[in-house]
């Protein structure tokens, strides 16, 4: 069985898009947030049917497939959905946007440039930064209800502490994927 390739971000520059198709496998919002200015596609890795994907872009089982996360490994398994459904040229973008943005390609979205000075009150809260906040505020309601009313609450801290431990090491979160879906979040990845 064929396995994917990985290609390194400022490889991308040589890369005949007419020959294959860079896909995004992030999240609306982060795609909102950060993204390649030149040509891709955007599909959330939860909703990836590679097949579907291909047929759509009319693209075939030679196609050359790029894909991109924020680091690497939703890429990864992304690529393995490609290669088990039979593509040959599979290639995975070592380091993902990071590493993009680290080599210097053009960005767009909400955070692309940090660097540049602006207005931070006009700038969109970014999903890493809300899931920092709910899980602090979780957190601290459960200590506090511990200490005040019941220490079977001191429960809620021990899962949300469990849950980051899991995020840091599997790099898939589940607090961020509930966020994806509030009101507020799917309002500003729809407009990007």
């Amino acid at each position: 069985m064929t396995s994917y390739k990985t290609i390194k971000a400022e490889m991308l520059r040589q890369v005949d898009l007419d020959e294959g198709i860079i896909i995004d496998v992030r999240t609306q919002m982060e795609h909102a947030e950060k993204h390649l200015t030149f040509g891709h596609a955007l599909m959330p890795l939860d909703q990836l049917n590679p097949t579907d994907f291909m047929l759509n872009h009319g693209l075939d089982k030679d196609a050359n497939v790029y894909v991109l996360c924020r680091s690497g490994k939703r890429a990864a398994q992304a690529a393995d959905k490609f290669v088990l459904e039979g593509y040959r040229s599979v290639y995975v973008i070592e380091g993902g946007i990071i590493s993009c943005e680290d080599c210097g390609h053009d960005l767009q979205g909400h955070t692309a440039n940090a660097n540049t000075p602006s207005d931070p009150s006009k700038k969109p809260l970014s999903l890493e930064r809300q899931v920092r906040i709910a899980a602090g505020a979780i957190a601290a309601s459960g200590a506090l209800m511990g200490l005040f009313f019941s220490p079977v609450f001191t429960l809620i801290p021990l899962f949300v502490g469990c849950g980051l431990m899991f995020a840091g090491i599997t790099d898939r979160c589940g607090m961020a994927l509930v966020l994806t879906k509030t009101p507020w979040n799917r309002i500003k990845a729809e407009q990007a």
